[in-house]
């Protein structure tokens, strides 16, 4: 249903604008009787489809649950606010703030070039905005000029039209397609291969960003420039006067692998402004894992991220302990032999046959000299050598939660979950159903990424490891954790296993 040009809505909103049409809504300029001067604002018409009182329930939920997001993005001086949600006649609806102004399309005309310093500038202020919006756990996941708008009081750029509220208005719920993604949303041209797979990360939104400025450089549009066909990078240095440092921060940010990208917006600003580096930041390579933001709406799309389809590789080895004590640090030694020149000449001998044999001879002779060891030294000495063993083991502890989360990014759960002491598995509590109990919960996360770890402690059988960690969900949200991992050594197996986690509270 289109709403006519003079509607008015919740008694004080009355359209005066079409704005834009699509699958998901219709966007307008209305204007506030209630405020003085009847000042205009954007109001947004999202429509369920399917009007059974379940889907319209779940609908409402999502729909509130997504106004308060936008709720605290407007919070950010170059976010439009919002200003009001409402449901009227099974219909839902947002009013933000109207930005005057134009969008950036209009700066960028085919055939025309920003020079490298109005690039660098457009870099740092959108980076700003983005770097706020996916601290809030949201992807825009439709960054494209015509979402850039020049405001017109300050001349500062402004991001708008976050959609994801739109795929909540089509069914009532958010899309999905088989595998737990939701159906891309974005912008040919600027949106990368995994958003086009329907699993955005903020990755997706420093692609789309990086792609503009390279418009701007080459006065070319994204599917005008050339595509590596083997490794799908895209070629564009050769159409733009631009300063390797600047080529170089832009080229990460478009990487057809969004590992291989910069992971956040502070990354790129701090490459941007740290041209002793060459432009080539390199973030932090976490090992073999990888949450997550939650999308909004404001009146385009946006949505979640995927892990394109990499080749596995074969996943390090969990940290094991070494089989073999180390040799103890000192020897009881006899008092000197009576007879010297046996002992010389024997000296001479062991000599050739080096260190080692010294060694070996030595403990071979006062193993017949010493009296025979207790029971219960025997016991002790045995003891002292599980520890030494435990004790020294060199396994990195930081390759387990590596391994851990690489086996669950990749889908293997059950190799996940046997990396799990039996303590841990038939907890009733964290695992009412067991695996079962685990699957469900890991199959709604989309990817795992690893901020950082640090050893807390570490004795022979035990170890605590602090990680964070960034969750990206199949709906799209990003959740950000810290969580102590307690560890215990399997003698029997001689790995670590899982025993325990523990939040941290920020």
């Amino acid at each position: 249903m289109t709403l006519q040009i003079g509607t008015q809505l919740a008694g004080h909103y009355q359209i005066v604008k079409s704005l834009s049409s699509g699958g998901f809504g219709e966007t307008y300029i209305a204007e506030d009787s209630h405020r003085p001067g009847n000042p205009q604002c954007v109001l947004k018409h999202l429509k369920p489809v399917n009007n059974s009182p379940e889907s319209l329930s779940t609908a409402r939920r999502l729909f509130n649950s997504e106004a308060q997001v936008l709720e605290k993005l407007g919070e950010h001086p170059q976010i439009p606010r919002l200003f009001a949600y409402f449901e009227e006649n099974e219909q839902f609806y947002l009013v933000q703030e109207f930005i005057a102004g134009h969008p950036l399309s209009a700066e960028l005309p085919l055939g025309e070039r920003w020079s490298e310093t109005q690039v660098q500038a457009m870099l740092e202020d959108v980076l700003g905005i983005l770097e706020f919006v996916h601290t809030q756990g949201v992807i825009h996941r439709d960054i494209k000029p015509d979402n850039i708008m020049r405001r017109g009081a300050d001349n500062k750029l402004v991001l708008i039209d976050f959609g994801a509220i739109k795929e909540v208005g089509n069914q009532g719920i958010p899309q999905t397609v088989q595998g737990g993604s939701t159906v891309a949303i974005g912008t040919p041209g600027y949106m990368p291969t995994e958003q086009g797979r329907g699993k955005p990360r903020p990755s997706s939104d420093l692609y789309a960003l990086g792609m503009i400025a390279i418009q701007a450089l080459t006065g070319m549009l994204p599917n005008q420039l050339r595509e590596d066909y083997e490794t799908g990078e895209i070629s564009w240095e050769d159409q733009a006067e631009v300063s390797p440092a600047l080529a170089a921060v832009l080229t990460q940010m478009i990487r057809y692998h969004f590992k291989d990208r910069y992971q956040s917006a502070r990354e790129v600003l701090t490459a941007l402004q740290s041209p002793g580096s060459g432009g080539m930041y390199q973030p932090t390579e976490v090992a073999k894992p990888a949450y997550q933001p939650t999308e909004v709406a404001n009146s385009q799309a946006s949505q979640p991220r995927d892990v394109p389809p990499t080749q596995r590789a074969t996943p390090p080895a969990s940290p094991s302990l070494p089989s073999e004590p180390s040799l103890p640090a000192s020897q009881s030694r006899e008092t000197k032999d009576k007879n010297k020149t046996p002992i010389l000449i024997g000296a001479m001998i062991l000599g050739l046959l080096g260190f080692a044999g010294i060694f070996i001879q030595i403990r071979a002779e006062n193993a017949r000299r010493e009296p025979e060891l207790t029971n219960t030294s025997q016991i002790q000495a045995e003891n002292d050598q599980r520890e030494q063993e435990l004790t020294n083991t060199t396994a990195p502890l930081e390759e387990f939660v590596d391994v851990y989360y690489y086996n669950i990014n990749a889908g293997d759960y059950e190799e996940s979950w046997n990396m799990m002491s039996y303590q841990l598995k038939n907890n009733s509590q964290s695992h009412p159903d067991g695996y079962a109990s685990y699957l469900d919960w890991w199959t709604k996360v989309d990817y795992v990424d690893i901020h950082g770890t640090k050893i807390i402690n570490k004795t022979s059988t035990t170890a605590q490891i602090q990680t964070d960690l960034q969750y990206t969900l199949n709906s799209g949200r990003i959740v950000n954790q810290t969580l102590i991992f307690s560890l215990v050594a399997d003698r029997s197996s001689q790995n670590w296993s899982l025993n325990k986690t523990q939040r941290v509270e920020n």
